[in-house]
């Protein structure tokens, strides 16, 4: 979006959200459903002019605070077709009056004009109206609080109106209108023209085939010179849309009567205004406007009043920014002068536990006197260790041998001398008979702490009174 299109957006009016579709027919004023508003479907004309009629109806009706698109009838507007100008789309509407001005009587300041592309041509479908009338009716709309959105014509609703068609040709007639024939490809108007001569109605008359001969007559004329103008277009079909007409029997006699196949617009008869009411709300795409941008109001938002109160609020504002921000920082300074006392504070008591902790640092000389002792006291405990260790070790491997040697006893053998220590053995005693002995000797592989002790001696005698006794030694090179 760029500073124009943003000051544009910001500077112009908005348009409403609910928009009241209005036909203008020859006799009649048309309307389309409006919000459950008790506004008629048909209001008549009767001679006066339709835009004071609009007025009184939408007053009677309360309605007010929304836009209102008009689509205007073929008689209140003016078509030519012209060259295709070099010019951008956005510019073409301020265009157009200029490109004009041979064609029309009026000064080019005096109409509005829009056009649209015609289908592979190099032309421009054109519209023209009187500027009086669409600002006129802007005027009296804005009066009761209304505001003009889109002025679209009715060749532009039409094209939209054959459901599956994009080319076709229609015969159509408003109540005290005439009988147009137009063609559209593309769902846009390319072709137009006026019967003239013909009293309706076209059926049920006794004077009826007459004048269907002279109407086919001229249709037959328009289609031959839209095949010859128009070769990349097939308009094979025609439709009937005529009021106060019977459209299935006047379809069926054009039928027969022309090179075309002919059927009636819509299957249930409705009059032109109520369809084209229907048509226009039930399509947003809009092709021919009027009314362009460059002459709708502008809402000047920049005037003395909204300056002056825009500033009287940017002033209060900064002025309370400026208040919060004062309180503020003073809050702040003090916080900071509170902290800035503690800093301070607390650097002196840094100051004053570092020199207690100077004065409580040992000497160098009494570092290396404690080390060297505790050197000494862990040697110390080491070799007593090392002692207890070694003590434990004997102990439990005596008082193992001396418990095994216990449990082993017998009746018939007696221990009176036991020596021992690492690698040696040797026992003396009594005992009852000699084969006591080996057998004793026997039991010492069932404990732990005498298997695989064995005595490389053993001597057997008798004592004094004559009790037989006995010596075990270990081999003599573990003795030494």
């Amino acid at each position: 979006m760029n500073i124009q299109s943003l000051i544009e957006k910001f500077s112009s009016g908005k348009r409403s959200g609910q928009c009241l579709k209005v036909i203008v027919q020859p006799s009649a004023i048309y309307f389309s459903e409006f919000h459950n508003a008790m506004l008629p479907k048909c209001v008549p004309i009767q001679g006066a002019e339709w835009q004071k009629k609009l007025i009184e109806t939408l007053v009677a009706a309360q309605i007010s605070d929304a836009s209102v698109d008009v689509v205007l009838n073929s008689s209140l507007y003016q078509n030519y077709q012209i060259e295709k100008p070099n010019v951008p789309q956005e510019e073409l509407s301020l265009t157009l009056p200029f490109l004009l001005k041979d064609l029309i009587s009026e000064k080019v300041t005096e109409i509005i004009a829009d056009a649209m592309p015609l289908p592979s041509s190099n032309k421009l479908q054109v519209y023209v109206v009187p500027k009086t009338m669409v600002l006129g009716l802007a005027k009296e709309l804005e009066a009761i609080k209304l505001t003009l959105g889109h002025v679209l014509v009715e060749d532009d609703v039409w094209g939209r109106a054959a459901s599956g068609l994009d080319c076709f040709v229609l015969l159509q007639r408003s109540q005290n209108g005439a009988y147009k024939v137009s063609a559209f490809v593309d769902h846009r108007c390319v072709f137009q023209r006026t019967i003239r001569g013909v009293v309706p109605p076209l059926t049920g008359v006794a004077t009826a085939g007459f004048q269907l001969d002279s109407v086919a007559l001229e249709l037959q004329r328009s289609i031959d010179y839209l095949s010859s103008q128009m070769r990349g277009a097939t308009l094979h079909r025609m439709k009937v849309c005529c009021d106060d007409e019977d459209n299935q029997a006047l379809a069926q006699a054009l039928d027969e009567r022309l090179s075309v196949n002919v059927t009636p617009l819509m299957d249930v008869s409705l009059e032109s205004g109520v369809l084209l009411a229907q048509l226009v709300a039930e399509n947003d795409d809009i092709g021919i406007n009027l009314y362009p941008a460059h002459l709708q109001p502008k809402v000047d938002r920049f005037t003395l009043n909204n300056v002056a109160l825009a500033s009287v609020v940017c002033l209060l504002l900064i002025a309370g920014v400026h208040g919060f921000n004062t309180v503020r920082q003073a809050q702040l300074s003090q916080e900071l002068t509170q902290l800035q006392s503690q800093e301070k504070e607390l650097n002196q008591q840094l100051i004053r536990l570092n020199e207690r902790l100077a004065k409580h640092r040992p000497s160098p000389e009494k570092r290396q006197a404690v080390d060297r002792l505790k050197e000494e006291i862990l040697s110390k405990q080491d070799s007593l260790n090392a002692v207890f260790l070694h003590e434990g070790e004997q102990q439990a491997g005596y008082s193992g041998i001396m418990q095994s040697l216990a449990t082993l006893g017998r009746n018939d053998i007696s221990i009176n001398y036991i020596q021992m220590d690492n690698n040696v053995l040797d026992i003396k005693g009594l005992a009852r008979e000699p084969k006591a002995i080996p057998n004793w000797v026997n039991q010492f592989k069932n404990e732990l702490n005498l298997v695989g002790r064995s005595f490389d001696k053993l001597q057997i005698g008798r004592n004094e009174n004559n009790i037989l006794t006995f010596e075990l030694h270990t081999k003599e090179e573990a003795k030494r």
